[in-house]
């Protein structure tokens, strides 16, 4: 009997880690176009020290208004990260050296959203689903 108790303790410990790592933003996220990526996110925490970095695709849709493919992309690493486990924010330099600021809430354990801070309260934000 010892030895059941025992081992529903662990058990427990184990599924309670699990539901911690998926109620978290740690992991990689992407959004998409229709069947078209247009944003990935990683999101890393080793350490204590929270980083990160994302890619942005350009999406181009054809004069015939065809489905959007892919015309090019930015990426970079994530800067003055604020992590905390259920949202985040963080800078990105864009090509030109200005700076854009975004932060991600999450939804659910396999759904977040970004927004870019500069846009207004009620914006809908990209929608992001865990991919990892």
């Amino acid at each position: 009997m010892r030895n059941l108790h025992q081992y529903t303790i662990v058990l427990l410990l184990v599924a309670g880690s699990v539901v911690a790592q998926a109620q978290s933003l740690r992991g990689k996220w992407r959004g998409m176009d229709g069947n078209v990526p247009n944003i990935e996110l990683t999101v890393e925490q080793n350490a204590g020290q929270a980083t990160g970095s994302a890619v942005f695709y350009m999406l181009k849709k054809g004069l015939d208004d065809s489905a959007p493919h892919i015309e090019g992309h930015a990426a970079g690493p994530m800067e003055n990260l604020n992590y905390q486990p259920e949202k985040l924010s963080f800078d990105m330099h864009r090509r030109d050296g200005s700076l854009v600021s975004f932060r991600v809430e999450l939804i659910d354990a396999n759904h977040a959203k970004l927004f870019r801070t500069s846009d207004p309260a009620d914006a809908p934000g990209f929608d992001l689903a865990r991919t990892e």
